[in-house]
């Protein structure tokens, strides 16, 4: 069994200069009062009038709205298309047609995010992303669809400039609004050039990267998250070397593309609770660069190379900071 190789020893003592804990952004001027894990899911913290206005101003171009068809009628809704979205461009508005079931619009940040969400999410096939509501109206016509297990995106430019608010939005299978505003959303990863750049765009791969998980989370308990939330568990779990005690990363496999997506869309910013915090950490989640993680030799897991390269990349959510680690 190889070892992993840490860093160059080129890198300074505190890699993440930027790295910051949960409750330490959520006291920044504008979040109100720091919110539970139970809270999180719900939605996005209060924010003062002057923090709204200051963070519009990066979602006001025109021509950045898309649509999103083929969606799961009875399991999607505004949070988890988010969570898809956002590792493309800062989510504006999410607002779901009535009129035309498993189908929404979404306005981006600008024109460049919608480009990108099309040129990778479009004709991708996404799994189950939790179970279905236990009371929902079905029809003949629409139950087959509903009972698929999978459902393949497409999407398409929207001729509308911005989307308009909704103040009375119907509600979803699941009883969430049909419409939502992500403008202050702290997840965007793109509110700054300096932010947008250390972003590393990749398209939907069966490998995801993690991050922002507590410092001594377990294999075990990374796989029970996705439990928790009714998707696929990976089927391999590796944890990069340390080098903070503030946080943890590594990388999951899944079976395939399809489980990976369902995952991203019902687990990116998932609380973990960890004993002796007060918040709970926000577990992010993004396409990585890797094809193939590591194969089964029985009930062994084998690195496919002897070596670990450390890319010269970063991937980042708002401050939280982390190197790319790519097999090879």
């Amino acid at each position: 069994m190889c070892q992993f190789t840490r860093a160059s020893d080129s890198l300074s003592a505190n890699p993440y200069p930027s790295e910051q804990r949960y409750e330490e952004i959520c006291a920044g001027p504008g979040y109100g009062e720091p919110f539970t894990a139970d809270g999180y899911r719900k939605g996005a913290p209060p924010v003062t009038a002057d923090y709204r206005d200051q963070r519009s101003t990066h979602f006001q171009q025109p021509g950045a709205v898309l649509m999103v068809y083929g969606l799961d009628p009875l399991r999607t809704n505004a949070d988890k298309l988010f969570n898809l979205m956002c590792l493309y461009g800062n989510v504006a508005r999410i607002k779901f047609l009535k009129s035309k079931e498993g189908t929404a619009m979404v306005q981006m940040g600008d024109g460049v995010a919608v480009e990108r969400c099309v040129q990778n999410l479009n004709n991708v096939n996404v799994g189950l992303t939790g179970a279905a509501p236990l009371t929902h109206n079905s029809n003949t016509t629409t139950e087959d669809r509903n009972n698929a297990t999978e459902h393949k995106l497409q999407l398409a430019f929207s001729k509308q400039p911005y989307l308009s608010e909704v103040t009375n939005p119907y509600p979803l299978p699941d009883k969430s609004p049909s419409y939502k505003e992500y403008i202050t959303n702290k997840n965007n990863r793109f509110m700054n050039p300096a932010m947008a750049s250390k972003n590393r765009i990749q398209p939907p791969s069966k490998i995801l990267h993690f991050f922002n998980t507590p410092p001594q989370v377990t294999e075990e308990e990374l796989i029970q998250v996705f439990k928790d939330y009714d998707v696929i568990p990976p089927k391999a779990v590796k944890l990069f070397p340390m080098k903070s005690e503030r946080s943890s990363s590594g990388l999951l496999e899944f079976e395939n593309t399809t489980e990976a997506v369902a995952a991203v869309m019902a687990c990116n910013h998932a609380a973990i609770e960890s004993p002796g915090t007060k918040f709970p950490f926000i577990m992010k989640l993004c396409f990585s660069s890797s094809r193939s993680m590591s194969i089964r030799n029985g009930h062994t897991l084998v690195l496919r190379d002897l070596s670990l390269q450390i890319e010269q990349t970063i991937y980042t959510s708002d401050t939280y900071t982390y190197p790319q680690h790519t097999f090879l």
